[in-house]
């Protein structure tokens, strides 16, 4: 499987930072895009222009996966299982704290709920990054630690 995570933002946080940048190293074909952050006075305004600069990187022969909290929910190996359906690379989104523009989420395979809680996009990065490392376990049967 090949996985990339276009994401709105750049990583503030060192130690999560640290702590994803472990995960890459174990994770094969795995590639992070991160955005620039969009600076408006309205929300809808925000949601357009996160859309424009998105949309560049939305690729139509990837599965597009948008995480949003309001999105299906899976368990690891069910998200595992989920993602063996497709023989397309996969392709994860990830916008800013305003959320999606209605565009984007029409243009996605699947909107993807990684808990109902609100996560800023730097925590919601790194639990994304360990969920594709435990999938990358299941595909090559190395076991990990519950």
């Amino acid at each position: 499987m090949h996985f990339k995570i276009i994401t709105v933002g750049k990583i503030k946080n060192k130690s999560l930072s640290s702590e994803i940048d472990e995960l890459k190293k174990r994770i094969s074909r795995f590639k992070i895009i991160e955005l620039k952050e969009v600076k408006e006075k309205t929300e809808d305004l925000i949601k357009r222009k996160e859309f424009e600069i998105i949309k560049p990187y939305l690729d139509k022969s990837c599965f597009n996966i948008l995480l949003l909290e309001s999105g299906k929910e899976f368990d690891t190996k069910e998200f595992y299982n989920k993602l063996k359906t497709t023989n397309r690379p996969i392709q994860f989104i990830i916008t800013g704290a305003f959320g999606p523009s209605d565009e984007l989420k029409s243009s996605c395979d699947l909107i993807l709920s990684l808990s109902k809680m609100t996560f800023t996009h730097e925590q919601a990065l790194y639990m994304l990054v360990e969920q594709v490392y435990r999938v990358q376990c299941f595909e090559k049967g190395i076991p990990y630690t519950k």
